[in-house]
């Protein structure tokens, strides 16, 4: 059985930055909620093309943590945690709910088969290095760094 379609979404607003030695996004919103979507959806564009992937699987996801740039990354890991444990990727994300410390987020997706998705680049980590979150005229912007 499929899981129910997630809510369609428009094309997500994110750029590649210049950076030296790893790989740097800014990403904007129209809300703090739209913001770690868009969040995700380039991590897993960054491994691998995600149009290939097919919304097999649902995954419930919840994070915990002290502020609102802590959370940023933490949910980029536990998503990288997911990748690098069970092989999972995901499609497209919603976040159900979200505070400064706290996230409840559906992932769909499927897991990672190297046949059918082309792999791009391994991502070690998100991180705190230049990692800014914060509003932008009438939405949200962040710059985050993933280690490679």
């Amino acid at each position: 059985m499929k899981p129910e379609a997630p809510p369609r979404r428009r094309r997500a607003r994110y750029w590649q930055l210049s950076h030296t030695a790893d790989l740097a996004w800014r990403l904007r919103g129209d809300s703090l909620p739209e913001l770690f979507e868009i969040a995700a959806g380039a991590l897993v564009a960054t491994m691998t093309d995600r149009r290939y992937l097919r919304r097999l699987e649902k995954r419930q996801i919840e994070v915990d943590s002290p502020d609102r740039e802590a959370l940023m990354v933490d949910w980029l890991n536990r998503l990288l945690y997911l990748f690098d444990v069970d092989g999972f990727l995901g499609r497209e994300f919603h976040i159900i709910s979200l505070t400064d410390r706290r996230l409840e987020a559906i992932a769909w997706g499927e897991g990672f088969d190297p046949e059918r998705h082309p792999e791009k680049t391994a991502i070690k980590a998100a991180t705190y290095h230049q990692l800014e979150i914060g509003p932008r005229g009438d939405g949200w912007q962040a710059t985050v760094i993933l280690d490679l």
